[in-house]
């Protein structure tokens, strides 16, 4: 607090949040603000233009935008792109800035569409909460220099910079951001979450809770972009959507596919370049091996009696190697794409039949460096547009000894 370096709230954020949503003098009082910045007026346009906003023409005033779009919104978009552009201003040295927006931006788009569907209610306050939520690295950078980059660099996932700020210099990026909005006098709807959103459970008030707890997710949603562990991100997300929102895999999936989508648009408008490749269909296919292993170990398949079969499949869309075994012997390998997965069976694609009754095995590297075996019978294969649609149930997890490298398994029996 008493660091006379830390950025200072903007003039326009300032007057932005003294406008009430219902007074009729609301947006003259916003367009005379935006008119005041020629930089912050072109800057509103060209994210209201954007395909974020997805308006079915061209704005060419803030009136304009306002009524389309509503004060509200537009209000939040003033606020946020303000401070952005202000702290912006002020940045000098420290953390991976370019990595540090860029999380930013997924973090602001996820919670806007995460917000739209479970709480429609406080949509643009989930944006600005996310768009600001890790203000507090900043700040630390800003008051510690060196010393917080050292912290930055040991940290390979944002939840390891948490606890690495914790140990190390006994407060954290999300209590710092805290700090800095109580200092700008952010309402509560704002302040809470950025201090929060690391622990939304903490949060008393329910209704700033279920803001934290967006603000939360939308963060998660942005480490599957720009986190080095994006398979345990995306197993760790659908957990909680599931459990929490009743949202499923295939939602989860199409969620973030529009998350990548808004970022690529919304990224320019904030002057943040987004790398184009970063959709996430492809960061799942790479994630696919890994998200097998993590699917696998939640359901303890080895463990579970042949009548859980039927449990809720999940698509998983990646390719897999799978070795046919036909006769009692291992036939040659093959890549096909798993499209299903439960505790205790498979679904896959394939471009040739694999035959009712035939075997065959998939092995999954594991942590030691050794390999999991699992045999699978199948049960059904039908070809529909020349593509083979195959439903296997889980034989058996075979022991390592069971596994040589010239394997035959005779009448439909495996070691297990």
């Amino acid at each position: 607090m008493a660091c006379t370096s830390l950025p200072a709230m903007p003039p326009a954020a300032l007057r932005v949040l003294d406008i009430v949503d219902g007074d009729d003098s609301g947006l003259d009082k916003l367009a005379a603000i935006i008119g005041q910045d020629a930089a912050l007026s072109t800057g509103i346009l060209r994210a209201v233009n954007s395909g974020f906003y997805e308006m079915p023409m061209k704005v060419a005033s803030i009136q304009q935008a306002a009524a389309l779009l509503g004060l509200p919104l537009v209000k939040t978009l003033v606020l946020g792109l303000s401070l952005v552009m202000s702290v912006k201003a002020q940045q000098t040295r420290g953390p991976n800035h370019v990595t540090y927006w860029r999380r930013s931006m997924y973090c602001a788009s996820a919670a806007r569409l995460l917000a739209a569907r479970v709480l429609p209610s406080a949509v643009e306050d989930c944006f600005v909460a996310a768009l600001l939520m890790d203000l507090g690295t900043l700040v630390l950078d800003r008051v510690l220099g060196e010393a917080y980059e050292d912290v930055c660099d040991r940290a390979k996932t944002h939840g390891d910079l948490l606890i690495l700020e914790a140990h190390a210099i006994g407060i954290t990026h999300a209590e710092a951001g805290g700090i800095l909005a109580r200092k700008w006098k952010l309402p509560p709807m704002m302040e809470v979450p950025i201090a929060a959103h690391h622990g939304p459970e903490s949060v008393g008030d329910a209704s700033l809770r279920q803001v934290a707890e967006v603000v939360s997710l939308a963060g998660r949603c942005a480490d599957v972009f720009v986190g080095e562990r994006p398979a345990e991100t995306i197993a760790a997300l659908r957990k909680t959507l599931l459990e929490r929102y009743q949202i499923g895999e295939a939602d989860c999936d199409a969620l973030l596919c529009e998350v990548a989508r808004k970022t690529a648009d919304l990224g320019p408008s904030f002057g943040v370049p987004i790398t184009p490749t970063a959709d996430y269909e492809s960061i799942r296919e790479k994630a696919s091996q890994r998200l097998l292993e993590i699917s696998l170990a939640r359901g303890r398949a080895a463990d579970l009696p042949v009548n859980k079969r039927r449990n809720a499949r999940m698509r998983r869309d990646g390719k897999i190697p799978l070795t046919p075994c036909a006769n009692g012997t291992l036939g040659k390998q093959v890549i096909v794409r798993l499209k299903d997965l439960s505790a205790c069976g498979i679904g896959l694609t394939h471009t040739h039949r694999l035959e009712r009754g035939t075997q065959f095995i998939i092995q999954l590297p594991q942590p030691n460096g050794l390999s999991k075996s699992l045999l699978y019978t199948v049960l059904r294969c039908e070809m529909v547009g020349g593509v083979a649609s195959i439903g296997a149930e889980l034989t058996a997890v075979l022991r390592p000894e069971a596994v040589p490298d010239e394997l035959r398994i005779s009448s439909g029996q495996a070691v297990a």
